[in-house]
């Protein structure tokens, strides 16, 4: 559980700092939606290096669910953070 607490933690964190809401894995590819790019500041090579650990992340979830998946970041009213895998 520890774990999955980490994960959820990893993707809000690159919520908070890159805009990024939702993301598919598929046949080990990670795709980001081009709409999701467009409005990201790339001017960083904050990201370049972050994009590492996001595929590192996405594997450990692909591992744990041993299937491809679809993986959206949400904010409540309340500013509460969910993390939901399709």
């Amino acid at each position: 559980m520890e774990n999955l607490n980490s994960l959820e933690e990893y993707f809000v964190k690159i919520y908070k700092n890159y805009g990024i809401t939702s993301l598919d894995f598929r046949d080990n590819k990670l795709e980001i939606d081009d709409q999701l790019i467009k409005h990201m500041v790339f001017a960083s090579d904050d990201f370049n290096s972050e994009f590492d650990n996001l595929l590192e992340h996405c594997l450990l979830v692909y591992s744990e669910l041993q299937r491809n998946f679809s993986l959206k970041v949400k904010r409540d009213i309340n500013n509460n953070y969910f993390v939901l895998v399709a």
